[in-house]
């Protein structure tokens, strides 16, 4: 009797670990994803004096309201800063995973970065 209890005991917790442990990497690469597509999207925002010239450099107010937007449209928070022709963005929140709630952890905060270049010709 002992035995099945330990083994049950056991085997809910290896489950709570696995199936936490997914839903923390599929968190993960959600927010990895909305980061890399945030900061596409504020890369698309040239500016028109550098679209005339020739240059990538990028208007970095509309880069900013864009890649927020579309991080607020993911769910997701965070910072988003201009460095020239590049975008970063940082998707910040904090998820609570189900599986693992049934071993006493509560929510975990999650923080992924994705950069883009702005691109004003073929050549890049």
């Amino acid at each position: 009797m002992w035995t099945m209890i330990i083994v049950t005991t056991a085997f809910v917790g290896l489950m709570g670990l696995v199936g936490g442990g997914g839903e923390l990497i599929n968190e993960r690469v959600e927010a990895k994803r909305a980061a890399e597509q945030a900061a596409r999207a504020g890369a698309d925002e040239l500016s028109a004096s550098a679209v005339r010239s020739g240059s990538d450099q990028v208007d970095a107010g509309e880069a900013i309201a864009r890649a927020k937007s579309v991080l607020h449209q993911a769910g997701w928070s965070g910072s988003v800063s201009v460095q020239g022709s590049r975008v970063v963005v940082t998707a910040t929140g904090s998820r609570k995973p189900q599986f693992l709630s049934l071993l006493g952890v509560g929510a975990i905060q999650i923080s992924e970065t994705g950069t883009a270049d702005a691109i004003s010709t073929p050549d890049g």
